[in-house]
């Protein structure tokens, strides 16, 4: 009888680790660095749109640009992300000089949509943007999405930002963050806005005044938190259910809190000017967390 017994014991605890092993529960792949969580990326993300808008107070045509992007964004809600880079007035920015170089910008009022090349070039001229190329931009499956937490705490914004893939991608890829002001306003040269539509009774901005005094500059790039063109995603990141996280700590001195943004994005490093992408883009209010979709 107890050999009997201690035999049933024995099946009863190889049953119970088997069924331990066989269980189906994933094992961490991955979080924030030097550290691990059971957790995978989302299956599907949908496709987002950054459109990169180069500006300057000198430039008379740069307010239809930015309502060009309010149109779109309005068209498809949380899907159309800008941000506007200043160069040359109290706004001006070191990334347009990093991009200057990265995708040939040549002239204000233009824009880059994800970085893509259309009709030959990465940079369009707001005379040439069209809801055909936001349309293809927004068409694509997207491979990878984001995930944003933050908190502020005084002058300072911490926030943890998540990539995640659904797919194995070869290639460079890389994390970047970038800290965005809306409605940004001041006083003298460096915020008054060149308006070449004072007198054109059709546009939004007649009889604003040319300059526009106190004009809103709409999601001006205040910071790049991480280096001009991201952090390396390591490759063993990069596979389906793969999540790698990083943390930032962003001073906010001299910014209003209340219209602060954290956009970031992955981005595909290409070889030549027409071989950069961003894969996709996600975007939160400072203080609020923005998790997959």
């Amino acid at each position: 009888m107890t050999n009997k017994i201690l035999i049933s014991i024995l099946i009863a605890f190889s049953f119970a680790a088997c069924q331990k092993e066989d269980s189906g529960i994933p094992q961490p792949i991955s979080s924030l660095e030097n550290s691990k969580v059971v957790q995978l990326s989302p299956a599907t993300f949908s496709q987002k749109l950054l459109m990169e808008m180069y500006s300057t107070v000198s430039c008379a045509t740069c307010p239809d640009a930015e309502q060009k992007y309010r149109n779109y964004a309005a068209q498809h809600p949380d899907k159309v992300y800008g941000v506007n880079i200043h160069k040359g007035d109290a706004m001006n920015n070191v990334q347009f000089d990093f991009l200057k170089t990265l995708l040939n910008v040549t002239q204000y009022s233009s824009g880059s949509f994800n970085r893509l090349p259309f009709n030959g070039v990465s940079v369009l001229h707001k005379t040439t943007w069209t809801s055909t190329i936001v349309n293809t931009c927004l068409n694509k499956t997207a491979a990878c999405g984001l995930k944003i937490n933050s908190t502020i705490s005084g002058n300072l914004l911490s926030t943890t930002v998540y990539s995640g893939f659904n797919q194995a991608m070869s290639g460079t890829y890389n994390l970047t963050v970038y800290l965005l002001e809306d409605s940004v306003t001041g006083t003298g040269s460096g915020y008054n806005q060149s308006n070449y539509y004072n007198n054109i009774a059709s546009s939004p901005f007649y009889q604003l005044g040319n300059p526009i005094i106190g004009y809103n500059h709409s999601y001006v790039l205040r910071k790049v938190a991480t280096s001009n063109n991201g952090i390396i995603i390591p490759a063993s990141y990069i596979h389906a259910g793969g999540i790698y996280g990083k943390s930032f700590s962003i001073d906010i001195s001299g910014y209003d809190p209340s219209q602060l943004y954290i956009v970031a994005f992955i981005n595909k490093v290409g070889t030549t000017t027409l071989t950069q992408q961003i894969m996709n883009v996600q975007r939160v209010k400072a203080g609020k967390n923005k998790n997959w979709d």
